[in-house]
């Protein structure tokens, strides 16, 4: 019993460890987020994209829509940071984001919503 209480703890640390999902993957988990968020206040408006094809416009506007992509402006840890807010509700893709959470992610992070509209930040 003691040994499962000294163990316990670190396997929950070790049990998400791995290699980091690449740009690629995570750039993608971001652009599916806010595409299934589009009914949320001033998304269609910040992000300039319709229902018809939001994914595939904001993976053409930014690169991520080809395995060679990685992040420069934002950087990979700021636009992890900038994530964040979109993952309060769960990490499984069905489980989306708050309005409230998708808000201030593009708010809180001007970077990351210039890189979406295809701007350089």
């Amino acid at each position: 019993m003691r040994l499962a209480q000294v163990f316990w703890p670190l396997l929950c640390l070790t049990a998400c460890s791995g290699p980091p999902a690449p740009d690629v993957a995570v750039c993608q988990d971001v652009i599916t987020r806010l595409c299934a968020s589009l009914s949320c206040p001033g998304v269609v408006e910040t992000l300039s994209v319709g229902p018809a094809d939001c994914a595939g416009t904001l993976r053409e506007r930014t690169g991520c829509g080809t395995e060679a992509f990685a992040f420069v402006e934002p950087s990979r840890d700021r636009f992890l940071d900038c994530r964040e807010p979109l993952l309060r509700q769960g990490t499984a893709l069905n489980q989306l984001p708050a309005c409230s959470d998708v808000q201030r992610a593009l708010s809180d992070c001007p970077d990351m919503t210039t890189f979406f509209q295809g701007a350089t930040p």
